[in-house]
């Protein structure tokens, strides 16, 4: 008998798996696919022998539980973080005198504080004064503890942060704009992986559990977790095999765990809540030129139904462009947004042509990003004995991102061990998050 079952291979099922292996818990991660990494993970294509994202991911220096975790499993040492916050801005947007497109980098100094920030907004070669002035009163404002509203946008109306301060600089940190720079300049440096998210990531950390005695399953469909007495026995795979548990943490995303709960449960708060949870969706366009585009790894992109444009692949890769958002372009037919990545990619490469496009979209990324959803995104205890729910879905105090599927899986780890005892401690437990 296992002592814990975690079920699904993301961020949030790997991160509770590893803490739990640390521990010295018995536990077994069951991945479905074959591939692990969830959502954050790659795949091969045939056709440019080549292995792709199926989202970019861009990794965040004030992200301190996924940091501890890509560390921990072996990734961390990999990233290379610039000093301070430092991003390109390409505006393909029409400029009053007419003119092409426009290049434009923010870097903040890595000291020098607020002063230093707001100089560097200031020198700001992109948008105009006024919204740079704006930038700089809301930034002011934030940093020193202004501002409410139970959502990005309401963060941003209370701060006074119109239209221009929001396409420019607030929507490539809407996500997580409070922690992020309010953990001062270096706070919001942004890195990219820099091999695919699978063998980045994904793997190395589900080699991390295994060296620490727990074991990893993939190809292992779980249909049910058995509940009885109001505790968790084990759980139920699509082969009929049964394994005995005492804790069982879904990883898994609203609509797949109600599956997988007997049915009187689903009436039971808060899982009748869950139904009120809605995903937006997530396109990544892949855009294979007749020429290289030299550049930086990523860049935010201004006046575009795209929001981001990467260089995964070095200057002779495919471009990526990327887009997410209930009413972004991303949930146009597959046919129209693979033609608005074309004629965004004439607007932004002047001089290129696109030899072939490939369009990846999960029309289910995110969960609980809307302001009214906050209330319904549950705890990791339930009233089910053993069952300690982990998800980026969860209350986690962020909005969807890997940083709070991290935290999410810590503290359903936490909780698991709380319930069994604590666990038998290591020294391999060591290290935050």
């Amino acid at each position: 008998m296992s002592a814990a079952v975690v079920i699904g291979a993301g961020f949030a099922g790997l991160s509770a798996a590893l803490r739990l292996a640390e521990s010295g818990v018995p536990v077994r991660l069951l991945e479905a696919g074959r591939r692990l990494g969830g959502r954050a993970s790659s795949f091969e294509d045939p056709r440019s022998d080549t292995e792709l994202d199926w989202g970019p991911h861009l990794f965040m220096a004030a992200n301190p539980a996924l940091r501890s975790f890509l560390d921990r499993a072996g990734a961390g040492p990999l990233l290379r973080f610039p000093p301070s916050l430092d991003i390109g801005f390409r505006d393909s947007s029409p400029l009053p005198r007419g003119g092409g497109l426009r290049l434009a980098r923010l870097a903040f100094p890595a000291r020098g504080g607020r002063l230093g920030q707001a100089a560097a907004l200031l020198r700001w070669g992109g948008p105009g004064l006024r919204t740079r002035l704006g930038i700089a009163r809301g930034l002011s404002r934030m940093l020193a503890g202004e501002g409410t509203g139970g959502s990005v946008a309401g963060l941003l109306d209370s701060l006074g942060q119109g239209e221009g301060p929001r396409a420019w600089f607030w929507e490539p940190f809407a996500r997580v704009v409070r922690e992020a720079l309010g953990a001062g300049p270096g706070g919001a440096s942004l890195a990219v992986p820099p091999a695919p998210l699978g063998p980045f990531w994904a793997e190395r950390a589900g080699a991390a559990i295994e060296r620490r005695g727990g074991e990893v399953r993939r190809g292992a469909a779980v249909r049910r977790i058995a509940v009885e007495g109001g505790s968790v026995r084990g759980v139920g795979l699509g082969d009929g095999e049964f394994l005995e548990a005492a804790v069982a943490v879904p990883a898994v995303p609203p609509p797949a765990l109600l599956g997988l709960l007997p049915e009187r449960c689903r009436g039971e708060a808060p899982f009748r809540e869950l139904g009120r949870l809605r995903p937006p969706p997530i396109a990544s366009a892949y855009l294979w030129l007749d020429g290289s585009s030299p550049g930086p790894p990523f860049e935010a992109l201004v006046g575009e139904p795209w929001h981001w444009l990467f260089r995964l692949y070095g200057s002779g890769g495919p471009l990526c462009l990327l887009a997410g958002g209930r009413d972004s372009v991303a949930a146009l037919p597959r046919g129209e947004a693979e033609a608005s990545a074309r004629g965004a990619a004439g607007r932004l490469l002047p001089g290129r042509k696109v030899a072939r496009a490939l369009l990846v979209r999960e029309r289910a990324a995110t969960w609980a990003n809307g302001w009214e959803e906050q209330v319904f995104r549950p705890a990791a205890e339930t009233p089910v004995r053993g069952l300690f729910l982990a998800g980026d879905w969860t209350a986690t105090g962020l909005p969807a991102t890997a940083e709070g599927a991290v935290r999410s899986g810590e503290g359903a780890a936490q909780a698991a061990l709380g319930f069994l005892g604590g666990g038998r401690r290591t020294s391999r437990s060591s290290g935050g998050g």
